[in-house]
């Protein structure tokens, strides 16, 4: 059964890992100008609608070997700064804040279909299309 990205996981996996003091990040598909209605504005909508919290980011990265840039969506930004602060003693020579900003900003096309997105990625398993219980 095909479990990844249904709604129920979603829910299941982001609240415990929020409840218990961790991250819950995701893959979320290609943020391309022209990719990033495929998947990821729903992804991040599905989260969006699953949680309660107001600490939803993104972050994206350029891919080379997917000939796109890369976004992931994540829950509990506070608490990944407050493990870099109390755990990178000194300088890192790779990430910090403008860094992480600057990974964690979306281009305007892709922040405004974020913004009117109302659908939900949901998967029809195998299962679920042999009995017709496809539950939203």
């Amino acid at each position: 059964m095909y479990l990844l990205r249904a709604k129920y996981h979603f829910k299941l996996s982001s609240i415990s890992s929020y409840e218990g003091g961790g991250i819950f990040v995701t893959q979320a598909g290609p943020v391309g100008i022209f990719s990033h209605t495929e998947v990821f504005s729903s992804n991040y909508n599905t989260l969006r609608q699953l949680t309660t919290f107001a600490d939803v980011a993104t972050y994206t990265a350029h891919i080379p070997s997917y000939v796109d840039i890369w976004g992931w969506v994540m829950l509990n930004v506070e608490e990944i700064y407050l493990r870099m602060r109390q755990r990178i003693k000194g300088e890192n020579r790779y990430m910090d804040g403008k860094t992480f900003s600057s990974a964690s900003t979306l281009s305007k096309v892709v922040r405004n279909s974020v913004r009117r997105e109302n659908g939900l990625y949901l998967v029809i398993t195998e299962d679920s299309f042999e009995t017709n219980e496809i539950n939203i």
